[in-house]
């Protein structure tokens, strides 16, 4: 990770801001954002990677990166990302051959939801100032994670993530609702989602759209999971594991697709 803060609850809370970033999907030619989600970028064998989720980016658009750069003659600049990654759903292992990874890509059976690519290249992505009222976030850089910031989540730590929701134009001009989801609690693993949650009732799916893709964040400031869905009526959140991100991530990468 980029830095440490001196105050470790403001350290965590503004972690969950600096380290999630808005996603836009949108025309190449027009530049307007369509779909909104959010992602988190990873350093993995000094690489570096952008991890969101499949059914944010599963449009025939271009995927974004918001940078918060100052506008220019058509707008706010964004940051293309190309060459994204997705899967099919199959067990994979830490050892896994790369012959039976091969033949696994064979047989369909349901997309992964998770997505992600390698960045190149230099790029800038700022971190606007953001004010909850009781604490303000102050106008930085955005925080990229670091292998050795992953964790596994247990029951003795609380969980929290950052997204933007409520897109609305007025006009040609994009607003959307800054929101932190946290003192989720962790309640269970299922296959390749740690299950979460959260501290009321879920009763609007709206109050969580655009969050998708968002790193999960342990008290102690560990990434755990990326954010993919809720279920309404109940309190639970699901992410998608980091483990198992990592692991795809490290396949691809040994198969030559990254």
């Amino acid at each position: 990770m980029t830095e440490k803060l001196d105050d470790q609850m403001m350290y965590v809370e503004e972690l969950m801001v600096r380290s999630s970033i808005q996603v836009f999907m949108a025309d190449a030619n027009l530049l307007k954002p369509e779909v909104f989600g959010s992602s988190c970028i990873l350093s993995y064998q000094d690489r570096l990677f952008f991890i969101s989720v499949f059914h944010v980016v599963n449009y025939d658009l271009t995927t974004f990166l918001e940078t918060n750069l100052p506008p220019n003659d058509i707008g706010p600049p964004m940051h293309p990302i190309g060459g994204l990654c997705s899967y099919d759903l199959f067990e994979i292992s830490n050892d896994m051959k790369v012959k039976v990874f091969d033949d696994l890509l064979q047989k369909t059976m349901g997309t992964l939801d998770l997505t992600f690519a390698e960045i190149k290249g230099s790029f800038s992505l700022l971190q606007p100032e953001v004010d909850f009222g009781a604490f303000k976030i102050e106008a930085s850089n955005k925080i990229f994670f670091d292998i050795a910031d992953i964790a596994i989540p247990d029951k003795n730590k609380t969980y929290g993530f950052f997204g933007k929701i409520k897109p609305e134009y007025n006009g040609k001009y994009l607003t959307m609702t800054p929101t932190l989801k946290n003192n989720l609690e962790f309640h269970r693993t299922n296959g390749y989602f740690h299950i979460f949650l959260a501290p009321e009732i879920i009763l609007r799916k709206e109050d969580y759209e655009g969050c998708s893709g968002a790193p999960i964040i342990d008290s102690e400031g560990n990434l755990v999971a990326i954010a993919c869905k809720v279920r309404v009526g109940s309190k639970m959140i699901y992410g998608f594991s980091i483990q198992e991100c990592i692991k795809l991530i490290k396949i691809s990468i040994e198969t030559g697709m990254l």
